[in-house]
């Protein structure tokens, strides 16, 4: 299952390795399959934090990156975003696209 990690404030996340808009597939599947929902993303040297948006105080999730595996996944889209798509993977947990 997801670790729980207490949620804080994206100005109290530690250290911020990288920010920014990033696509992450839903869970849930809808009529048209999964959708892609646009997301504020931020990593630091722990855990990975998803936001409704820059101005959001609260996430919307995060997981702890530890054992978490990034990699390539071009399939995983057949539009000009293809060659930007990847995976963070770890065995047991949710896979993050």
């Amino acid at each position: 299952g997801l670790e729980e990690i207490p949620l804080k404030p994206i100005q109290d996340s530690g250290n911020v390795l990288k920010q920014g808009y990033l696509e992450k597939r839903s869970r849930e599947h809808s009529f048209f399959g999964s959708e892609w929902q646009k997301r504020w993303c931020v990593l630091n040297r722990k855990t990975f934090y998803y936001y409704a948006n820059e101005k959001s105080k609260q996430p919307k999730g995060n997981f702890s990156i530890e054992h978490y595996s990034a990699r390539l996944a071009f399939h995983l889209r057949k539009d000009s975003r293809k060659r930007c798509c990847f995976e963070l993977t770890c065995p047991g947990k949710r896979t993050y696209e």
